[in-house]
């Protein structure tokens, strides 16, 4: 995928109909034309998907146009485009075609349907305060960030960590089995989205200030709305109601029981976040630690040869020195037994 929006790739909703015009006045010698004009286009698997993209492709020299219609939520599809002229010449050009759908970033802590520890807003939020508003994050769609998000989530699964998952069945790796929860029955005022404890706020100045469970995640175990996952939006500091950011898929009952996991740690979002922003800069290598970081034994500067350490593992994957630091506690050290 490509982080910057060019002539050569494009994004539609696998709902949409796409026209795509082609200029080809930077191939044409003088007083040649375009005459005619063959589109295909191929799947990530290289399966011809033409006649069912693909329609309405017609000349009007200089340009081309072709309409691009269906295709598959997170595939990306390589469209080749033959233009013949008058004058003889044939001219190829090849354009990536990305196909978006409603891609979900779920940061419900503990799902078995997980793939990330931050919403879209976090991340935002995160990265434009660290990096600012200039930096390649803005340059990519919604979409975009999703995937970077998701992927960088999944970068950060290869790491041993301390403890146990809290869930077997939960597709992260954190929350661990010491992560603090809260339990107990929902309480009146129950809504839609909403229902009070006494468990989630406190007469202790500063124990639960207004919004502390903000971004944690309120699991029904019992009764209606039963197996209901939802993150918290906001949270009452004086009264302990909290306000799911969805509907429940029904009114809590009062013998309904939840639990609440503690919002994540900072770090580890913030942890996602560097890695995030680490997959997009790294599209090139500009400096002497994104070299070390890559896996790179040696580096070759003019006259001067640097060499790194060789690891011991190696996994395919690089995360970024930042993120891995703010990892650091909860990263399982490695011991190492010799002969006596």
């Amino acid at each position: 995928m490509k982080f910057d929006h060019s002539n050569d790739w494009f994004y539609k909703y696998n709902t949409d109909e796409f026209t795509v015009e082609w200029d080809f006045t930077k191939d044409l010698a003088t007083g040649d034309a375009v005459a005619s004009a063959l589109v295909t286009i191929k799947d990530s698997l290289g399966v011809d998907r033409t006649a069912s993209m693909i329609s309405d492709t017609a000349v009007s020299s200089p340009n081309v146009t072709f309409k691009v219609d269906e295709g598959s939520a997170g595939e990306t599809y390589l469209i080749k485009l033959i233009g013949y002229t008058t004058g003889s010449s044939i001219f190829t050009h090849k354009i990536t075609c990305e196909i978006f759908g409603d891609l979900v970033l779920n940061a419900k802590l503990g799902d078995s349907s997980q793939n990330s520890y931050v919403t879209l807003k976090e991340a935002n939020d995160y990265i434009r305060n660290v990096y600012g508003h200039s930096n390649l994050w803005d340059t990519l769609t919604e979409e975009g960030k999703k995937r970077i998000l998701i992927q960088a989530a999944q970068d950060l699964e290869v790491f041993n960590y301390n403890d146990a998952k809290y869930y077997d069945s939960q597709a992260l790796q954190f929350p661990r089995d010491n992560h603090d929860v809260v339990t107990g029955n929902c309480a009146t005022p129950l809504t839609i989205n909403s229902f009070k404890s006494t468990s989630l706020y406190s007469t202790t100045y500063g124990t639960y200030p207004t919004d502390y469970w903000k971004y944690g995640t309120c699991h029904i175990t019992s009764a209606t709305p039963v197996n209901d996952i939802r993150i918290i939006d906001s949270s009452n500091s004086s009264t302990g109601v909290i306000t799911m950011q969805a509907d429940f898929t029904a009114t809590p009952v009062t013998t309904a029981k939840f639990l609440i996991f503690y919002p994540l740690p900072n770090e580890i979002k913030n942890a996602q976040c560097e890695q995030a922003v680490y997959l997009v800069q790294n599209r090139r290598v500009d400096s002497i630690q994104a070299y070390k970081d890559l896996g790179v034994e040696r580096v070759d500067i003019g006259d001067t040869r640097i060499l790194f350490g060789r690891t011991n593992t190696s996994t395919g994957i690089t995360v970024s020195s930042r993120a891995k630091k703010l990892l650091g506690r909860w990263l399982r050290r490695a011991f190492y037994v010799g002969r006596g």
